[in-house]
């Protein structure tokens, strides 16, 4: 997959999961309340004060935690979790995962509430690692729990949307597939997500419809 190709992928899977998680969370009766998003807010800052150290004036932070299979095979076990919190696409690729956190990480928040986020987004991130090691032996960035969110969220609007908001969230699955198929690192996490979504929507039906 070119580079093109899988940037258009990336845009398209993010729109269709904040279309089909509004679409859910506008379905809901009562109507959810506003909450501040808590498991949002703690992770942008979490990701986003790393990374801004890392692109101003700790650069050598992304070689300290990023994925690394041979400093995984050697022992270096916390990269697993330390590689979401650094990016590997310098200052460009950091806006856009800290704004895809902020934006798909509200709705989905909205659609699971804080602890659910926080669990898939934990998953995620940290399972999409192991996938990496195969795919992308080294890299960084929270993109990955991004895409576990957005797939959970996918798999919520297939249950309990209405019609455009099922189709938004099967086209987040259909892209997701395309994209493990083509060996993406962030199909891997989107697999994961919609897995973990799919677990929690099953043992907690109620709380989300």
């Amino acid at each position: 997959m070119t580079d093109i190709a899988a940037a258009v992928s990336y845009l398209l899977l993010l729109v269709a999961a904040v279309r089909a998680g509004l679409g859910v969370v506008a379905g809901r009766r009562p109507y959810p309340r506003w909450r501040v998003p808590r498991a949002t807010v703690a992770a942008l800052v979490v990701v986003g004060v790393p990374t801004l150290l890392q692109l101003s004036m700790c650069p050598t932070l992304l070689g300290l935690l990023e994925r690394d299979r041979a400093a995984l095979g050697d022992g270096q076990a916390w990269r697993l979790v330390t590689a979401l919190v650094v990016q590997d696409g310098g200052v460009p690729g950091a806006v856009f995962n800290l704004a895809a956190l902020a934006v798909v990480g509200l709705v989905a928040e909205r659609v699971w509430g804080a602890w659910r986020w926080a669990v898939v987004a934990v998953v995620a991130g940290v399972v999409a690692q192991l996938w990496g090691l195969v795919v992308q032996p080294v890299g960084a960035g929270n993109s990955v729990a991004v895409f576990g969110l957005a797939a959970s969220v996918a798999v919520v609007a297939l249950r309990s949307g209405d019609r455009a908001t099922r189709l938004a969230g099967a086209g987040v699955l259909l892209v997701a597939a395309g994209l493990l198929v083509a060996g993406d690192l962030h199909g891997g996490a989107a697999a994961v997500g919609a897995a973990a979504g799919f677990v929690l929507a099953a043992t907690d039906r109620r709380k989300l419809r």
